[in-house]
């Protein structure tokens, strides 16, 4: 796995990137984690096949961050994923978003289909705007084992250790910029906008956004090109839980968007 950093327009995200392959996979993670939530589902993946990246959101990990809560945005956020590809030189690959990554990540399709192969959903955020986080906007203990209860019990303990101490380290300003992102939010109505491949993937123990919510969004996608996969006994994050399970899940399909993307084989 290389640790590297990339100039998006005003700031230098950090970012993990994985694999030699020709197919391109960009990571985007949700509201509290860091790029490096990724690391096992990216690691799962046939390196000779895939060539993955994960970025790290302004404000997360090392990644660079300011005291404004205005900049802790899915809009903002989607907006430095377009300039770290540009700056990269990526596209025709296919985006996941996970948790408030859902929302950055439709956002990004929304604005820029022509980059994008496919898309993928996962456990995402309420995209009508019902924040899954309350209270104050820094989590307490009860929110933050909720987090981790299911899916993290399976994963490798120097993984949750490294993913723990980025969590620690948000800025107030994230957290609550974040939150009131989540909040007010009005996305759900603008999916079927969308014409390219959409996957939505949930758990079907994720309490923190619930079931309705993921049923929801993947019936709101254009019949045509909309998918669905609900892992059993799986939380709200099957990158942490169940990462082999999940790349299987993106490879097959990613198969068929790209027979769907060149139906001829050209």
């Amino acid at each position: 796995m290389e640790t590297t950093f990339v100039q998006a327009g005003p700031v230098r995200l950090q970012y993990f990137m994985h694999g030699r392959g020709p197919e391109v996979i960009v990571f985007v993670h949700g509201y509290t984690a860091s790029g490096r939530i990724w690391r096992l589902t990216q690691e799962a993946l046939d390196p000779d096949r895939f060539r993955t990246f994960a970025l790290s959101n302004r404000g997360a990990g090392d990644s660079d961050r300011s005291m404004r809560e205005e900049d802790y945005t899915a809009e903002t956020f989607a907006a430095d994923v377009h300039a770290a590809v540009q700056e990269l030189g990526l596209r025709d690959f296919t985006l996941v978003g996970h948790s408030m990554g859902a929302l950055t990540v439709t956002y990004y399709a929304l604005a820029h289909p022509e980059i994008l192969k496919a898309l993928v959903l996962l456990d995402p955020a309420a995209l009508d705007g019902r924040t899954i986080y309350r209270g104050t906007h820094v989590l307490n203990e009860e929110q933050r084992q909720a987090l981790v209860a299911i899916d993290h019990l399976r994963a490798p303990a120097e993984f949750l250790n490294a993913l723990n101490a980025d969590i620690a380290r948000n800025p107030p300003e994230r957290l609550s910029g974040g939150r009131k992102s989540m909040r007010e939010v009005r996305l759900r109505e603008r999916l079927g906008e969308l014409r390219l491949p959409v996957l939505v993937v949930g758990g079907d123990r994720d309490t923190l956004v619930g079931v309705d919510n993921i049923l929801a969004e993947y019936l709101a996608l254009p019949r045509a090109t909309r998918a669905l996969h609900v892992f059993r006994g799986v939380g709200h994050s099957p990158n942490v839980g169940v990462p082999g399970e999940l790349a299987d899940v993106l490879d097959g399909f990613i198969t068929r968007a790209v027979q769907l993307h060149n139906p001829n084989g050209s």
